[in-house]
This record gives C-alpha cells, sequence and structure tokens, in this order.
C-alpha cells in the first residue's frame, strides 16, 4: 500500500486502472480503496486477518485488493466460477470477519458468518473517509492467501507475505521493459 501511496503523491491524475466501462486515476482509486480500508477496519479487519475478495474482473478487483491490503488484512481471491463447494472450502479456511464481493455475486456463495461488503452497494462505503487508516503493515505481513487446485485432495494455501510481493515487483521491473510491462499493475 505505500507503494501505491507513493505513486499517487507523484502522479495523483495519472490513470491507474482502464477498463472498457471505466477509468480511475490514481487519486480516485486510492481514495475509494481508503473507504474501503475504513470500513474493513471497522469490522475487525487488520494485519494477518484475512478477507474474501469475490469480485468479477473490473476495476473493483484492483479497488477491493488494496483496500484490502490497506486495512492490513490480506486478501483470499474467490473466483466466482468456482464450484460452490470449493468457494465454502476457501471461505470456512479463510475465517475472516469480512468478504469483499460484487452484489450479485453473493448468491453464487456458500454461507458464511463473515460481513459482506458489497463494492456495487454498500451505503457505508460512501460514508467512509477517504484518507487511509492507520496501520502499522511490515513486510512479514501476510499480503494474500492464494490456493492450489486441490487435485490431490483439499487445495492448499499459499501465504505471500507483503516483502515477498514486494521483492517480485522489483524482480519484475528490473527483468521487463515499460513495453512488456503495459497493461500490468506493475507498470507504474
Amino acid at each position: 500500500p505505500a507503494m501505491v501511496e507513493a505513486q499517487v503523491r507523484r502522479t495523483p491524475h495519472a490513470l491507474a486502472v482502464i477498463t472498457p466501462e471505466r477509468q480511475l486515476t490514481y487519486r480516485e482509486l486510492d481514495a475509494k480503496a481508503n473507504q474501503l480500508a475504513n470500513r474493513l477496519r471497522g469490522l475487525g479487519v487488520g494485519p494477518e486477518v484475512r478477507v474474501g475478495l469475490c469480485v468479477e474482473r473490473t476495476e473493483d478487483l484492483v479497488i477491493g485488493a488494496l483496500g484490502i491490503l490497506k486495512a492490513g488484512g490480506a486478501y483470499v481471491p474467490l473466483d466466482p466460477s468456482y464450484p460452490r463447494e470449493r468457494l465454502g472450502w476457501l471461505l470456512e479456511d479463510a475465517q475472516g470477519p469480512a468478504l469483499v464481493a460484487h452484489s450479485h455475486l453473493l448468491s453464487a456463495l456458500p454461507e458464511t458468518s463473515a460481513t459482506p461488503v458489497c463494492l456495487d452497494s454498500d451505503a457505508e462505503l460512501a460514508k467512509q473517509p477517504t484518507t487511509a487508516p492507520l496501520v502499522n503493515i511490515h513486510a512479514g505481513h501476510l499480503a494474500y492467501l492464494i490456493y492450489t487446485s486441490g487435485s490431490t485432495g483439499r487445495p492448499k494455501g499459499v501465504a505471500i507475505s507483503h516483502g515477498n510481493a514486494v521483492a517480485f515487483l522489483h524482480w519484475a521491473l528490473e527483468t521487463f521493459s515499460p513495453e512488456e510491462l503495459k497493461g500490468t499493475l506493475a507498470a507504474t
């Protein structure tokens, strides 16, 4: 999150997210992610807390992941095309207090005790501050949890820390040209 915030300060009006339906500048992305982060903090999300993320591949995927990270949490990607049983297992394993989703995808998900925060319909989001919550995130804190296919049984979670994610980003920036990275989150 600190790297994105630094980019916001450098180029607030530059485009950060471009989809066929919408474009967001770094300032707009940051404000929306901060609103989500503040909402999630109110639900108990902080460092090492897992949060399911079930949205379609729109700007909300970036807003959702960044907002969860800014709250200090770790996102758990939930592909809505997965079988219901797999989604249920992932939600159960994540055991987070919140689930960030699109409202129309909730019916595809099994019942969970996590509070849904729907990026497309949660009225509380607009009431949240657009400034980042104060959260002390360390390189060793969990950033996201991705699961194996589960072809040999139950899926296994692979924990990726903030430090590992940043190291990968630095590697990508050193290894590939700006043209090769065009269209990726690494192309700042």
